[in-house]
């Protein structure tokens, strides 16, 4: 057990898993991120050094051909795999919207019956990804992912496949959008291995009669498509709900600066939690019921990396500033005394 400064006890061993000599490479957590366009390349590689920085043994990055040597250049310690090309994607895009202008809408899925090409590339998108899920314990999927709806297409069938391998799922920014789109929407219904990190904005999207307009929770705000979930709600103070319930809060304390990229390292971090949760899960030390557990003592080791380093840093507080502070957060908050 681990009584904290602001009192709380938490049983460690259901959270974190426990290092000894047997361990080899990957025994304490593979993670891989899905995210990543031509675009946007800084959060992935956020995301996937905050794994490393939590404390999992191996991180991954499957993205864009166009986002893959900058994500390289970034770090050697991270293994990038490009799944699909921006510049294959994009003329096939084009024709999808210039084709739903024409006829006033139409689906992807249609879209995909017509046109041979588009069908080929989601789906060696999808094969490329799902190669590699054997080998993770969570995938995490959203940093820097982008709203191509031909990629989007693919990430769902990549979600369905990681749900039929039981996979720890964490859902972040733009696969949080895509989430909240009604042809998506209960592509995951009733998986207890799914963690979604709203913010605010997010929030409201993914549950739009939430709320009434005093900020109180409504009563018939249950939502049956994502009732299983574990949904971490950022903010001042990190909410754990589950199936629109409040199960814990993170009252810890962070830093005042809100620079982007810090909700990229709540999602590593997470995903490293979520991938010490799968395997203790395994070894039967655990219930999926410890999920929130897992969620939230990651929140609160973000918050305190974030206080170090706003402590630190003040204005130029910037997110490799808490990824430096992240490990130190973690052991402050597991070592025994």
């Amino acid at each position: 057990m681990k009584t904290w400064n602001d009192g709380k006890t938490i049983a460690i061993e259901r959270c974190v898993l426990p290092l000894d000599a047997s361990l080899h490479k990957g025994s304490s957590g593979r993670v891989g991120v899905l995210g990543g366009s031509a675009r946007y390349t800084g959060a992935p590689y956020y995301a996937a050094m905050a794994s490393l920085q939590a404390g999992a043994d191996l991180a991954f990055v499957f993205c864009a051909q166009e986002a893959t040597l900058p994500i390289k250049s970034y770090s050697p310690e991270l293994m990038v795999a490009p799944v699909y090309s921006a510049s294959d994607f994009d003329p096939v895009v084009k024709e999808y919207y210039d084709l739903a202008e024409k006829e006033d809408s139409i689906s992807v899925e249609d879209f995909l019956e017509q046109h041979d090409t588009a069908q080929r590339l989601v789906d060696d998108m999808v094969n490329e990804i799902g190669d590699m899920l054997p080998k993770l314990h969570c995938l995490v999927v959203g940093p820097g992912l982008g709203r191509c709806p031909l990629v989007m297409k693919a990430v769902a069938r990549v979600l369905e496949l990681a749900r039929s391998q039981q996979l720890h799922l964490v859902l972040d920014a733009d696969a949080l959008y895509m989430m909240s789109l009604p042809v998506y929407r209960s592509s995951l219904k009733g998986y207890d291995r799914l963690v979604l990190t709203p913010n605010v904005v997010e929030y409201q999207r993914l549950f739009p009669k939430s709320e009434d307009n005093n900020g109180e929770t409504m009563e018939d705000a249950s939502d049956e498509e994502l009732a299983a979930a574990t949904i971490v709600r950022k903010g001042a103070e990190d909410r754990i709900i589950v199936d629109q319930r409040q199960v814990m809060s993170c009252g810890e304390e962070g830093g005042l600066k809100r620079s982007g990229g810090i909700g990229d390292v709540l999602a590593g971090t997470l995903g490293t939690f979520t991938s010490w949760h799968a395997i203790l899960l395994d070894r039967e030390a655990v219930s999926t019921e410890d999920l929130p557990l897992s969620c939230w003592t990651a929140c609160c080791a973000v918050k305190r990396a974030t206080k170090r380093a706003f402590d630190d840093k003040r204005r130029a507080m910037t997110a490799p500033d808490v990824l430096h502070h992240l490990g130190q957060a973690l052991d402050e908050m597991t070592r025994e005394d």
